[in-house]
């Protein structure tokens, strides 16, 4: 068994590859996709990830990422775990435990000293990677609003509300920018995060609803819909006061549908409106960050990390899940 790098996996096993990817229900993949999310800003590591390789099976991959987070008293730059899946039939033989430890390895000599992932609390791979040594950090809220006859019926006055367009990722990165100035955590994203999810089709464009006041966007929110339900995954504004106006659009959207808030910390900003509006809340949710060092002098930095967690400035949602 060998273990690769993304970019030293030969041509003839990118089908073998992208199989060992759709198990887990995901796209498949290949080299000249990374390429390309790098060339848009998307902070892969230079070497994408690494794959154990067994013959001309594909058995199991990790890709790499790198991402700013403001913490406290400063910036650090964080290792960003993703796509860890193995092949069901190659499961119990530690791959994953074997690539993790190879990504440790090797981002502690480039001098990085934090990793982190997002998992689910009831998943096996939880206790893999508490073994590893990672440990919880963070879970998202979520608030809950059934389909009620007092959801609102036309926006407030001034207020108006569109679908964004191609053209507007600038726009949404400003409102995020302005929105998040002086928070902790995942800001400030890397450049053309919007831009960038958008044209490698991971996010589309229309389901970013901006807020305008007048002729002026001051916020957005991100949804997800069918029928009897709206979830709204992100929703940022430029000022806190114009919290309620969100809000105000978000039901108007929902039209006496399910809607739920989650995985976005908006729910922990906007806490007392959504109680008065008769959302049920909850502090967390299954998803939930884990992270470790991965070098020895980085203990006191994970103790920042745990305040900065429950700190009211805090800023998390679905664009910040790698």
């Amino acid at each position: 068994m060998q273990i690769l790098t993304i970019e030293e996996l030969p041509a003839e096993l990118t089908g073998p590859w992208g199989a060992l990817v759709w198990t887990d229900q995901d796209y498949p993949l290949d080299q000249a996709l990374f390429r390309k999310a790098r060339a848009l800003g998307v902070p892969f590591a230079d070497y994408c990830g690494l794959v154990a390789v067994e013959g001309k099976r594909v058995l199991a991959q990790v890709t790499v990422e790198y991402y700013p987070m403001t913490i406290g008293d400063g910036r650090e730059t964080f290792v960003g775990v993703a796509g860890v899946v193995t092949r069901p039939d190659a499961l119990r033989r530690g791959l994953c435990f074997r690539l993790l430890e190879e990504v440790h390895l090797r981002e502690s000599i480039r001098g990085h000293r934090l990793a982190m992932l997002w998992t689910h609390r009831t998943w096996g791979a939880h206790r893999l990677y508490a073994r590893l040594g990672y440990r919880d950090l963070y879970s998202p809220p979520t608030a809950v609003l059934p389909p009620r006859t007092s959801t609102p019926t036309r926006l407030p006055d001034g207020f108006g509300v569109r679908a964004a367009r191609r053209g507007d990722a600038a726009l949404l990165e400003s409102i995020f920018a302005r929105g998040t100035r002086g928070r902790y955590g995942f800001v400030t994203r890397f450049p053309n995060s919007f831009g960038a999810r958008i044209a490698m089709g991971w996010r589309a464009s229309k389901d970013h609803h901006l807020l305008f006041r007048g002729s002026r966007a001051v916020g957005y929110f991100f949804a997800s819909e069918n029928p009897r339900f709206l979830g709204i995954y992100e929703g940022m504004v430029t000022e806190r006061n114009l919290l309620p106006p969100l809000l105000d659009s978000i039901q108007w959207y929902a039209r006496g549908r399910w809607l739920a808030l989650a995985h976005t910390t908006l729910v922990n900003d906007a806490r007392e409106h959504l109680r008065a509006r008769g959302f049920s809340l909850t502090p967390d949710c299954h998803s939930v960050l884990m992270a470790r060092s991965i070098s020895g002098t980085s203990s006191r930095r994970l103790a920042s990390l745990r305040q900065m967690v429950r700190d009211s400035r805090f800023s998390c949602h679905r664009g910040d899940m790698f």
